[in-house]
């Protein structure tokens, strides 16, 4: 697999979820457990126009020649994805959050992303430049 696929994958996954969350925050933040009272729905958009903005990171990281900044975005998604599932742990374990079909989507998706980074920084092809 190339990594413009991986980056193009992330970026529709992005754009979806997304969209989800910012468009339609109480919906989604319920799909997941959440409780919708309050100021939920404010941190679900919050959520939802980062999960855009690493849309947009991976949109236009899809056709980058191979360089140090290249390396440095995978890198910083490995990174990511690390602390989302951490982050996504600690909420089913420590706060109660049920562990719905919604989270196993969201833990499969980073996890695959996850492992897709981490083969393309620590193994697999040399696309990119070290």
């Amino acid at each position: 697999m190339k990594l413009k696929t991986i980056f193009t994958v992330n970026c529709i996954i992005a754009f979806l979820f997304g969209a989800g969350f910012t468009f339609f925050p109480t919906l989604c933040s319920s799909l997941m457990g959440f409780n919708v009272a309050g100021d939920s729905s404010l941190i679900a958009r919050g959520m939802g126009v980062f999960v855009i903005g690493t849309g947009v990171l991976t949109f236009f990281a899809r056709d980058a020649s191979k360089s140090e900044a290249r390396r440095a975005i995978i890198l910083s998604l490995f990174t990511l994805y690390i602390l989302l599932i951490l982050y996504k742990v600690s909420l089913n374990l420590l706060c109660g959050i049920s562990f719905n079909l919604m989270f196993v989507l969201i833990y499969v998706i980073h996890i695959g992303f996850l492992v897709a980074y981490g083969y393309f920084l620590f193994g697999g092809p040399r696309e990119i430049e070290l």
